[in-house]
């Protein structure tokens, strides 16, 4: 198992958290809807959810979609891997994690006309009260992700797996100093 096998859970227990977090908000506005702070926490800090709540809700109508069908499986698959020592789950996690909060950008941006209409989108995407729940996700996921990614190449080049035996034959000509083909002429 990689030493840095804990940094690869740091994606999807932060998707998880998040998720959970903003499912509260919403469930705790449905018991309480004249809350302003609710209101407010609900539609700033959790905005990002909402709307990939709303994109989501065209395909499937389930309650808590989004925490039971994709927050908790992407946190059981990394808590497998990393108690299993199976980091090929932990991969899978790590990178599912980064691809839901790429998601979730993705129908921010579709759902918010604000940010079609901006010059700059980034600097749209940066602003607001949602802001530091988007930095956390896209930096926990994206950590997560590269150090999936560096593990995986890391053990490739410890067992051995240069680019001359994954490629088409696992020898160079030496005369010609270039790959051939076996059985080539």
């Amino acid at each position: 198992m990689p030493r840095h096998a804990m940094l690869q859970v740091i994606g999807p227990a932060t998707v998880f958290a998040a998720l959970f977090a903003a499912e509260s908000a919403a469930y705790a506005l449905a018991v309480y809807p004249s809350s302003k702070l609710l209101w407010s926490v609900n539609l700033q800090l959790f905005g990002l959810f909402q709307k990939g709540h709303y994109v989501l809700s065209t395909y499937v109508e389930i309650a808590y979609f989004q925490i039971a069908c994709i927050g908790l499986p992407l946190l059981l698959i990394a808590c497998y891997g990393l108690v299993f020592k199976r980091p090929l789950a932990l991969a899978v996690a790590s990178s599912l994690s980064f691809i839901y909060v790429a998601f979730l950008l993705g129908a921010a941006y579709v759902c918010d006309e604000a940010w079609r209409q901006a010059p700059f989108v980034a600097a749209r995407i940066l602003s607001g009260p949602g802001a530091c729940v988007t930095g956390a996700l896209v930096g926990a996921s994206l950590l997560s992700l590269v150090v999936s990614h560096m593990s995986y190449l890391r053990a490739c080049r410890a067992n051995g797996h240069d680019i001359q035996s994954l490629g088409v034959r696992d020898g160079l000509d030496r005369d010609r100093c270039r790959p051939v083909l076996r059985g080539a002429q």
